[in-house]
């Protein structure tokens, strides 16, 4: 396949140009190197792609290459996604979340390419018990969650009015190496290395669902490859935990002492409590088991400390 990655030299994204390529394709990358645009990210493929730098709102530029490039598929990574940004400020979200995926659906309106719009797990809104499926309602909580699910209404309205095709992904919490400092483990494992306290929300007690990047970008590429269109998919191992348990896990990887090592802060406005989605539909593809929780913390601790 020829396919074009935004958002090619962030955390994800740049995990997914290594899937792809490794299946013997065509990579078209770019990226608008933001603060979470590295790219060092890249050093594993950069010589291996072609790269563009350039804002996913450029719609004619983008369009060029899609035509130049023959482009089947547009994975769409690029976003703005830190929820407390978001409640700061959500111009950007609003700008990059919405417009930019409105600019990439014109590009595949105009030149009947494909788009794989990659969403959260974060656009159904919190849940106390059970686990959302697919075919649940959309109920976002904050500015982030709520440009998300927007796109999503967006890439819908575009297959229905224009005949524009689709694949949606909604994924768990991803970690990994690569990933933005300003994220939740990240934060924990700079602050342990410079012997600070970790800021948790709250008491700690809010549940996400943690998956590693390249179990996650395994199976975004099988559905890429092997599933229907014009459908959204859960992506997730069902690995969830309290904060406060992910953070015991890096205290006692890093020899560091749990009780010593946290802080309570005030809790952020509108924090959801519990992520939880099923993943049935993915449960019928050949994906591979997932890896160790351990190890690739293991091996997530090891790339921060090395950086």
């Amino acid at each position: 396949m020829n396919v074009l990655i935004t958002g090619c030299a962030g955390f994800i994204g740049s995990h997914f140009v290594d899937e792809v390529l490794n299946k013997n394709n065509n990579v078209v990358g770019i990226d608008s190197l933001t603060y979470a645009g590295k790219l060092a990210n890249m050093s594993s493929f950069q010589d291996r792609i072609s790269f563009h730098e350039i804002d996913i709102c450029e719609t004619d530029r983008i369009l060029n290459i899609v035509i130049d490039s023959d482009i089947e598929w547009i994975v769409n990574f690029a976003a703005e996604t830190h929820v407390d940004n978001s409640i700061e400020s959500c111009d950007e979200f609003i700008r990059t979340n919405i417009l930019g995926v409105k600019s990439l659906l014109d590009v595949c309106r105009k030149s009947d390419c494909n788009l794989m719009q990659i969403s959260t797990d974060e656009v159904y809104g919190t849940i106390s018990s059970g686990s959302f499926s697919e075919e649940d309602r959309l109920n976002p909580r904050n500015p982030y969650s709520a440009s998300k699910a927007s796109a999503e209404h967006l890439v819908n309205a575009y297959h229905v009015t224009y005949d524009v095709d689709f694949k949606i992904v909604r994924m768990s919490n991803n970690f990994g190496p690569r990933q933005d400092s300003e994220k939740f483990l990240p934060t924990i494992i700079r602050k342990l290395n410079k012997g600070e306290k970790i800021p948790v929300y709250g008491d700690g007690s809010n549940i996400r669902d943690w998956l590693y990047v390249k179990d996650a970008c395994n199976i975004v590429y099988k559905i890429l490859t092997d599933c229907e269109m014009n459908s959204a998919y859960n992506v997730t191992h069902r690995n969830e935990m309290t904060n406060l348990e992910l953070v015991r896990n890096v205290t006692d990887l890093m020899s560091a002492i749990f009780e010593e090592s946290v802080e309570f802060v005030i809790d952020r406005p509108g924090h959801d409590f519990r992520y939880s989605i099923e993943n049935k539909k993915i449960l019928e593809l050949e994906i591979n088991s997932p890896s160790d929780f351990k190890e690739c913390l293991s091996r997530t601790v090891e790339f921060y400390e090395e950086a």
